[in-house]
């Protein structure tokens, strides 16, 4: 049976493999974002701030391209819809920034 052409064979999807070292598996947290941009890369700073002290620590840094900072911001706009949706909207303070120097 010949395919018709207005409905080619669907590819597959193809599957990415990841490898996790123990180090990174682990994790880190942050509870503050700094995000630095020029016209080829985006920064993602990811920070822990100390409650109460003026100073924080950069605990990991992730460069990449506008394209995939572009699909990032799409997919976390996905997992904050889903999690609202099951547990409720999430309380955003003001305009609370931390003070200080990131450089």
């Amino acid at each position: 049976m010949a395919e018709n052409d207005n409905n080619p064979p669907k590819k597959e999807a193809t599957r990415l493999k990841l490898k996790l070292s123990d180090e990174v598996a682990k994790g880190v947290y942050a509870n503050v974002t700094l995000v630095h941009n020029n016209e080829n890369e985006f920064v993602f700073d990811f920070v822990y701030a100390e409650p109460q002290r003026p100073q924080g620590q950069v605990v990991s840094r992730v460069l990449t391209n506008p394209k995939t900072a572009k699909r990032l911001l799409g997919g976390l706009q996905e997992m904050i819809r889903r999690y609202e949706e099951r547990f409720g909207e999430i309380p955003t303070p003001g305009s609370e920034q931390p003070q200080g120097r990131y450089h």
